[in-house]
């Protein structure tokens, strides 16, 4: 009996699931550009993120990535190579960023994204690029994989008998009441 349940439940764990792993994306911006300018098309779905970093160590140099999708705009904060840190380790200026994340949202980010990266010098803007990410949805109802049809029903059929063989042996006395009786 304990088998058949050692095996409901590892089957039950073992089942594949549908959807995505979340992704992160880096976009590296430095003295020589942002790279890479353009995502390319297949790398981010609905749900995941991208980072812009600012890696130009260049004095003075800032920059300030916008996102803009729908006539809606998404500006960073203004982004430096390095924050200044006091004794402890800690931001001196808890505004200072050196990194810009932006999560895609799960449910309506799907389609073309225009980036632009304003690049300041000393507070004065010096040069725009422009960019752009393609985020494609994430429609778990067009997983192609045959399996996966049978995931659902499986994984019900096991769960029904998992919880049958559970409670059939809490109903069932073990031997240490035998015993003591």
């Amino acid at each position: 009996m304990r088998a058949l349940i050692a095996f409901f439940a590892i089957a039950l764990f073992a089942l594949p699931v549908a959807g995505h792993e979340l992704a992160v994306y880096t976009v590296v911006v430095n003295s020589e550009g942002a790279y890479p300018t353009d995502v390319p098309k297949d790398s981010l779905k609905e749900g995941d993120a991208i980072w812009f970093w600012m890696k130009d160590s260049t004095e003075g140099a800032s920059l300030i990535v916008e996102l803009e999708k729908g006539g809606t705009s998404y500006p960073s904060p203004e982004l430096t190579y390095s924050c200044e840190l006091d004794e402890d380790g800690e931001k001196v200026n808890e505004d200072c960023q050196n990194r810009f994340e932006f999560l895609f949202n799960q449910y309506k980010a799907a389609g073309m994204w225009d980036v632009t990266y304003h690049i300041y010098m000393n507070g004065t803007i010096n040069s725009t690029i422009e960019g752009s990410v393609y985020i494609n949805a994430d429609s778990h109802d067009d997983d192609h994989s045959s399996f996966s049809h049978y995931v659902r029903p499986v994984a019900g059929i096991a769960a029904v008998f998992s919880l049958l063989a559970m409670v059939m042996l809490l109903m069932t006395p073990s031997q240490g009441q035998h015993e003591e009786e």
